[in-house]
Parts: C-alpha cells; sequence; structure tokens
C-alpha cells in the first residue's frame, strides 16, 4: 500500500514549531514499546495504627487458586506501593500542625522525598473530644482539634502539597455517639443520624471511642459516608486510611470506597489493621492496602501508653516473616500487603540494630510493602539515610512484584522474586536473635539452572557469575540481598532474549517502504521484539491495520506469527501522524478502551504502543479519554506494558507533553514509559546525540514530578524513539554517533525504551529510493540497529 500524499511541511499546533512527521515523500514518524521494567513507583497508600492494641499471631491457612486470583481494586491507585512518612510511630497521640509540617520539611530537606518517599500522613488525635466522644460538626462528621490544628486540615494539606508531597489521612468506620445524641442532618438528604445508626453495636475506635455502627440497609447511610468523603476530598486528602476493620465491617469498607471514588478526587484506600486472611480476596477487590498483623510498635517506650524509644524491637519485624508469606498471592498492582511502619531513620534507638533494621527494610521490599516511615525524620541518622536512598532497595519494593519464600528452615529463611526483565531478586535472612548462620539456596529453588551472575543491592558490589547455589553467612538478624542474572542455560538465553526485545523493538512498517522479512532482521541482528505499525480507525471506533486492513486472516497477523516462530514477539503501535485515529474516533473512554481490547486480543499482546500525535494529541478531551481507555485495559489485562509515545522539544516535553503526563498521574494511570521522539528540532542540528540526552532529562523530571518517583524510577519509566539518518527536517541528521551516546545514556540510567523509526530505513539509498525505505546517510545494512541491539535495559 503506498501512503497517502504528504500533509504540508507546517509547524504543529502546541509543539513549538516543531514540524510533523510525513508520510509518502517525507519521512513519517511514530514510535513505540516498552520494556518490562523493574521497579516504579508510586502511587498510593498505606496506613498506620492507633493506640496500643494486641498482635496476635497466627498460623494462616492457604487459600484456594480461585481465591488468590482475585481481582485488584480498579480505583487506578496505588498502582505501587506506597512510599512516605506516617504520624502514628514517633508522633503518636500529640500531632499538630507544627509537628507534621516539621516532618514534611525534613522528608524535602533530606533528600528523602527524591528517593520516593512523598506521602505525609496524619494519623489518629486529630479530632477534638468531649465526655460523650467525639465533638461533630453540624453534619455529624468529626470535628478538628483546634488546639492541635488551628489553621485546620484543608490548610496544612495545602502546605503539604506545595512541597511537592502528598497528604494522608485517618478515620475508623461508624458515626459518633454525639451525631446520634444530637440527630445531626445528613448534608444534602432529608435524613439525620437517627435514621442510620444500629445504636445496639459499637464501633472499634482508638481515640475518643463512643462510635455506632451505621446500618447501611437505611437510606442515608450512604450518603453520610459519602458527605464525609466529600468533606477529606475539599481538604485536599490523597490516601484515606480507616482502622479497625474487621470481618463485620465488609459494608463500612464497601461504602468508603464507594464514596472515595464519587469524592470527585483520588484518593487512596488503606484498610488497618491485622485483617483475617479469609477475606482477603474482598480486601483486595476494595481497597488499595489492608494491614496484615497487629502493630510494629512495641509501646516499651518510657512516655506516657509506652510513647517514646524504643519504637520497636526485634520481635516485633520477625513476626512479619510468616505473615508476609501467607499474604504473598494477594499483593500485586492496585493492592498491596502491608506489613506496618517502617522503623528506619533513628538509629539504634529505635529499638534494632543496623543488622535488623537492613533486614526489616529487605523484607518490606522482597513484599512489595508500602514503606511508610514511623520515625522522626527531624533527626535522621546518618547511616539510616543511606539506607532510605539506597534506590537498588526501593527499587526492589516498587517492582510491583511479591516475592516468595523459598526456603524455611528455623531462623534461615531465603525469599525469591523474578522482575519482569528476567532476572531474580533473592533475599537470605538469619531471623535469630543471637547466633550467626550459614544460609544456602540453589538456583534450581530460585527458578533457574546453571549460573548466575550476582550483584550485591546493599552494597552494589558485582560478585560475578557464581554456579549452582548461593550461601552467605549471617549475623543474627542480618540480610543479604542479591540481584540474579540467569547465564549459561536455555533459562538464561529465555531471559536475555525477553530484555532487549521489550526495551529496544524497533518500528517496522508493513504497509510500505519495502519491508524487510523479519526473520532475516532477526538473524542479522539478534533482535527478537519488533514494533509494528499502525492501528487507526475504519471510519469508526473499529480498529485495523492502516485503517483498512483486518487485524486477523491477512498479511499482517502472517508477520507477527513468522516472528513469533522465530522466538520472537511484538508490541502493536495505535496511532501514528496520518490517518484517522481510534482516540477521536472513538465518542468515549469505555469505547475506546474496547478498541484497544480488540488489538490486545487479537494477537494476546504483552506491550502494547500508543504513538499519539497530529491532531489527537493537540485535543485535550482526546488526551484524557486515552488516559481513561488505558487505565481500563491496563486493569483488565494484568501484566501488559503500554507505552505513549509523543513528540518532545530540545529540553523535554513541550507543555502538551506535561499536560499528558500530568492527567495521566492524575488519573492512576500507573503508565510503563513515556517514550519520547527527540528529533525534527529544526535548524538542520547535527549534535543530535547529546540534543537527545538532553530531552531525556527534561522528560525524566516532568515523569518524576507528576509521579513523585525517585530518579532511578522515573528513568526506568522513561524512553526514547529516535530516528536513523535524514529526520523529516532538511540538513538534520541522526548518525551511528549520536546513536552510540544514546545507548551509552541508556545503560547509565536504564531507561525503558530504547528504539527509533525504522527498520524499513535502516540501509543505505539505492537508485530510485526514498526516505521511507533508506536513512539517506552512508552506512551499512541494520547499522542502527545493531548499535541498540547491545541495551539489556
Amino acid at each position: 500500500m503506498k501512503p497517502p500524499t504528504a500533509e504540508p511541511h507546517t509547524p504543529l499546533p502546541g509543539r513549538k514549531g516543531r514540524p510533523p512527521r510525513l508520510r509518502g515523500t517525507g519521512l513519517l514518524r511514530v514510535r513505540a514499546l516498552i520494556p518490562a521494567l523493574a521497579g516504579i513507583l508510586i502511587a498510593s497508600a498505606v496506613a498506620l495504627p492507633a493506640a496500643a492494641r494486641p498482635e496476635p499471631v497466627r498460623p494462616h491457612p492457604v487459600l484456594p487458586a480461585a481465591a488468590r486470583q482475585a481481582p485488584a481494586s480498579d480505583n487506578g491507585r496505588s498502582l505501587r506501593p506506597a512510599m512516605g512518612w506516617s504520624s502514628w510511630s514517633f508522633v503518636r497521640r500529640t500531632p499538630t500542625e507544627a509537628k507534621i509540617e516539621a516532618q514534611a520539611d525534613a522528608l524535602v530537606s533530606s533528600g528523602l522525598k527524591d528517593h520516593g518517599f512523598v506521602y505525609v500522613n496524619l494519623d489518629d488525635f486529630w479530632q477534638k473530644c468531649d465526655d460523650n466522644g467525639f465533638v461533630v460538626d453540624s453534619y455529624g462528621r468529626w470535628s478538628v482539634d483546634p488546639a492541635k490544628f488551628p489553621g485546620g486540615i484543608k490548610a496544612l494539606a495545602d502546605r503539604v502539597h506545595s512541597k511537592g508531597l502528598k497528604f494522608g489521612f485517618y478515620v475508623t468506620p461508624g458515626i459518633a455517639r454525639n451525631a446520634v445524641s444530637r440527630n445531626t442532618p445528613i448534608e444534602g438528604t432529608p435524613y439525620h443520624a437517627k435514621d442510620i445508626a444500629d445504636t445496639s453495636k459499637t464501633e472499634k475506635n482508638y481515640n475518643c471511642k463512643n462510635m455506632y455502627a451505621i446500618d447501611y440497609d437505611k437510606p442515608g447511610a450512604q450518603e453520610f459516608v459519602n458527605s464525609w468523603a466529600r468533606q477529606f476530598a475539599s481538604w485536599g486528602v490523597d490516601y484515606l486510611k480507616i482502622d479497625g476493620v474487621g470481618s463485620a465491617d465488609i459494608p463500612d469498607v464497601e461504602a468508603w470506597d464507594e464514596a472515595l471514588r464519587a469524592s470527585g478526587r483520588p484518593i487512596a484506600f488503606a484498610l488497618s489493621n491485622n485483617l483475617p486472611i479469609a477475606d482477603a480476596p474482598t480486601w483486595r477487590r476494595l481497597a488499595n492496602s489492608w494491614r496484615t498483623q497487629g502493630d510494629m510498635e512495641c509501646y516499651c517506650g518510657p512516655g506516657s501508653n509506652g510513647s517514646g524509644y524504643p519504637l520497636t524491637d526485634w520481635s516485633h519485624v520477625s513476626k512479619r516473616f510468616d505473615s508476609a508469606a501467607a499474604w504473598q498471592p494477594y499483593a500485586g498492582p492496585g493492592g498491596w500487603n502491608d506489613l506496618d511502619s517502617l522503623e528506619i531513620g533513628n538509629g539504634d534507638r529505635v529499638g534494632l540494630t543496623a543488622d535488623q533494621r537492613r533486614s526489616h527494610f529487605t523484607l518490606w521490599a522482597m513484599a512489595a510493602a508500602p514503606l511508610l516511615l514511623g520515625t522522626d525524620l527531624t533527626q535522621l541518622d546518618s547511616v539510616d539515610r543511606a539506607m532510605l536512598t539506597n534506590d537498588r532497595l526501593t527499587g526492589v519494593d516498587q517492582d510491583g512484584v511479591a516475592a516468595r519464600r523459598i526456603v524455611d528452615s528455623g531462623a534461615k529463611e531465603v525469599w525469591s522474586k523474578k522482575e519482569s526483565d528476567g532476572q531474580y531478586v533473592v533475599a537470605l535472612f538469619n531471623t535469630a536473635a543471637s547466633g550467626s548462620a550459614t544460609v544456602s539456596v540453589n538456583w534450581s529453588q530460585v527458578g533457574f539452572s546453571g549460573s548466575g551472575d550476582v550483584s550485591d543491592l546493599w552494597s552494589g558490589v558485582h560478585k560475578g557469575v557464581i554456579a549452582g547455589s548461593y550461601s552467605a553467612t549471617l549475623r543474627p538478624g542480618e540480610t543479604r540481598l542479591v540481584r540474579v542474572r540467569p547465564v549459561g542455560s536455555a533459562t538464561a538465553a529465555k531471559a536475555a532474549a525477553a530484555s532487549p526485545g521489550f526495551a529496544v523493538a524497533p518500528y517496522e512498517y508493513l504497509g510500505w517502504g519495502d519491508p524487510q522479512k523479519p526473520a532475516s532482521v532477526m538473524s542479522a541482528t539478534g533482535v527478537r521484539w519488533f514494533t509494528l505499525a499502525f492501528v487507526l480507525s475504519d471510519g469508526g471506533c473499529n480498529p485495523k491495520w492502516d485503517g483498512s486492513r483486518p487485524l486477523t486472516g491477512g498479511s499482517d497477523q502472517s508477520t507477527i506469527n513468522a516472528i513469533r516462530a522465530a522466538g520472537g514477539d511484538v508490541v502493536v503501535s495505535v496511532g501514528g501522524w496520518s490517518g484517522d485515529k481510534l482516540g477521536e474516533k472513538c465518542s468515549s473512554a469505555s469505547a475506546l478502551a474496547g478498541a484497544y481490547q480488540k488489538v490486545i486480543d487479537a494477537y494476546r499482546l504483552k506491550a502494547f504502543d500508543v504513538d499519539i500525535e497530529n491532531t489527537e494529541w493537540s485535543d485535550a478531551t482526546v488526551r484524557q479519554r486515552v488516559v481513561d481507555a488505558l487505565r481500563t485495559v491496563k486493569a483488565n489485562n494484568p501484566g501488559l506494558k503500554t507505552v505513549i509515545t509523543f513528540g518532545t522539544t530540545s529540553g523535554g516535553p513541550d507543555s502538551t507533553g506535561v499536560d499528558m503526563i500530568r492527567r495521566a498521574a492524575n488519573s492512576g494511570l500507573a503508565n510503563d514509559v513515556w517514550c519520547i521522539m527527540p528529533f525534527d528540532f529544526g535548524g538542520g542540528a547535527t549534535d543530535m546525540g547529546s540534543l537527545t540526552t538532553q530531552a531525556m532529562e527534561g522528560l525524566k523530571a516532568r515523569v518524576k514530578s507528576a509521579y513523585g518517583y525517585s530518579d532511578a524510577t522515573a528513568y526506568a519509566h522513561t524512553g526514547l524513539s529516535s530516528m536513523n539518518g535524514r529526520t523529516d527536517d532538511s540538513g538534520e541528521r541522526v548518525r551511528l554517533a549520536d546513536f552510540r551516546t544514546m545507548l551509552a545514556y541508556a545503560r547509565q540510567h536504564h531507561i525503558g525504551r530504547l528504539t527509533y523509526w525504522a527498520v524499513n530505513r535502516d540501509r543505505a539509498c539505492g537508485p530510485g529510493a526514498d526516505g521511507d525505505s533508506c536513512s539517506g546517510v552512508s552506512q551499512q545494512p541494520y547499522d542502527y540497529l545493531k548499535v541498540f541491539t547491545q541495551y539489556t535495559g
């Protein structure tokens, strides 16, 4: 199929004069896909405890497979475990504006914010009490204690937000006795507190107590919770912990889930504490995190109610190993097993040695648990700061994979998880309180055979290739955490093929440009993955190749079958510069998600690229539609990797690009890779390698800011899709040396995507060849691709 006539070479509005890609005599440009990266971010929330409560340790049953496969909440929050700080452990019963703001300031000044710790969560004891329980407002909701928070909660949340942080809050189920006694109205309804209260039952509360149950069969009950959720949303709450939850409170959890969704603000939803594992599928469906045991605090300090140092002890950490193992099947994007506070920050005085604190952090990271600090960050210990700013550790937590316990022999434990790039993370523990122990694991127990290339994640030291098994002699309470890349086995070969395949996956356009046979490209370069372009609208909300060829049964499917038969796989790209775009032709996000799903189902895709350009890009309504559709698609296709590809300036995304990233972050879309097209800068630019890395730094900064990622996580969510040889801009050339600069940058920062447009063009031009089928510079076949295939993620 010959491409349509090229469009005029005019600046695209909103792109700061960046010229469009051309189809036909010009050089079409679009892009591509992603890797499955380890480590990524943030999102939403967890909660902490309240007053001292008992913490029994019980053996947990192993549930049937059907229960373990329960779907996660689809509210779009907590796509990665929350990271931040919570007031309970250290501040405890005496929170004030000044104390909370001081901890927020410390998150920023210490650099912890830059490493992903972004939540500032105000726990219990913010309320005002009298002899009958909670003082309530005119609609029966708890009143803020003005002595502690004279400016109110909204003012505090605004100050937290002004620092680039997120604000968390606290509530428990039920309705206050004072609301029932006064029979306060329920906002916006004809109902009152007495209409919904079940005064024969009380709810657990750790502060003012005196909470009655709510009868959700009564009119006005859901509306009461809705009014509370709207109030919290108006205050700027980003995360809500509901405490004192048990099986009897499932109606309350359902009501709060519904209320938060309707509040008009994205709010992560955390449950606490010591929830029964028998209801794990329910917690996973309704909430973003759930406390698997009682409090981390030992309540053994010298202050009132056991406050003060020490905050905890080793027994409170070691008890988490069994529960983390039992709850492991339920963790995943959108819902996390909350092991409670991370008591790191104040050195030995928290009640743990340095070895024990490292083991504490390692278990939480391996479990992909929320990382909510409970310590005094205004007195941050230098040893602990080094622990908390170790991005290798937070990356293990943020990879979104909960590890399995594979060795359980008394005090000797080994945990393992396989990350999306085919590598394994393995943790060895000696959980004993005294006595050293040698802990060992065979690679076959981990999940592969042969040898493993080992790096220590705490120290960053490369240990080299180790055959068969791995051992470490550990002091009491000590851990060893390693990343292992399988080598010298069929497993290793498979892993090696998968990772660079996702990361590189060059574009190939099958409809024109004299496309090469993918099997020949694979044989010549070692590449295994391709990004195939483009799926467009057939004039309505129906996807077809180039808007005309069917998804299945034609030459496009035959090509995909041939790639897979040769041991490869594909990413399919929708969009591009020309033609009718699905984002515009589908009238709603749900319809667009349905069109995307047709493409995914047709080829059982593991990765999906939206190349958003031209009129689809310039329309804010369509951009939001794309974001919302992708959120639905990711929720319905666990493990699917998504890439959003778009144009850029040499300094990074322009205002439209910034808006797109912010829309996605605010909507809860955990996009895997934000991929820019760093070319067509204008003026016949020649140092395209440097300009590309400059643009990538701008992209990284925007992604980091929008999502609250650490630097390492932000880089992992960025990518570039260059153009080999002559670009659409007269005089601009991307040379092999520029590709080598890009490769070095990718290796330095472990970006998520390193690709280009296009395989069709990766050869010198011959007589009669046009720019869609050759590079326009002197080269040998596949010179550009051979540079990028050296990248392994």
